[in-house]
């Protein structure tokens, strides 16, 4: 009788270890949805805002330079931290396919102690009017 309770006392032991990892596992792929979702948004708010700018005049908008690659390190007017620390928006202008178009390559990058850093890239066509 005592190895019976034993036993179940080892399985039930196993069964709740298991539980908890699973928690940990849950709560850790949420926290990285929600960063994800949120640097979506980030990336978005800045198409956004350089939507409504003139290409000619606002040098957010001038087409990047071939070096250094303003998605891969901060470049004077190519990039900003929404969320100092945690978020870094680098974007890259490119020609688009019309005069008054360009092809805009919005990068987040996100830092979190918990996680290792993680990339959203954004790709879309932005025209003057």
């Amino acid at each position: 009788m005592l190895v019976d309770v034993l036993v179940s006392t080892l399985i039930f032991v196993v069964g709740m270890l298991a539980l908890a990892q699973l928690l940990i596992f849950t709560t850790q792929m949420h926290l990285s949805a929600q960063r994800a979702g949120e640097a979506t948004r980030v990336a978005q708010d800045k198409l956004d805002e350089l939507m409504k700018v003139n290409f000619g005049t606002d040098p957010r908008m001038a087409i990047t330079p071939a070096n250094p690659d303003s998605l891969a390190t901060n470049v004077a007017n190519y990039f900003d931290t929404p969320m100092a620390g945690v978020m870094t928006r680098r974007w890259k202008v490119q020609v688009g396919p019309t005069a008054n178009t360009r092809l805009v390559t919005m990068r987040v990058v996100t830092s979190d102690r918990s996680q290792s850093a993680r990339t959203i890239d954004l790709v879309t066509l932005l025209r003057q009017w």
